[in-house]
């Protein structure tokens, strides 16, 4: 049972980090080249939006946080 646990944990946190890797993309091709591209376009806004719902509450710097040691702590595993 804990094999099936590991492996839905493991399928899990690489669907994570694909997602996270096309919210780079997104996010970097939106700064370059403004909002007037398909598909990458608002998504510089809506993640601004989402940063200050976040980070009215403080929780923006946690979870950021969070994110950024998990991902250093995958890399030097």
């Amino acid at each position: 049972m804990l094999n099936y646990i590991n492996k839905i944990n493991h399928l899990f946190w690489e669907i994570a980090k694909c997602l996270f890797l096309i919210l780079a993309v997104s996010v970097l091709t939106s700064s370059l080249f403004g909002e007037d591209i398909p598909f990458f376009g608002g998504i510089l806004t809506n993640v601004q939006n989402v940063v200050q719902i976040l980070g009215s509450e403080g929780l923006g710097v946690i979870i950021a946080t969070i994110i950024i040691f998990s991902i250093l702590n995958k890399r030097s595993a």
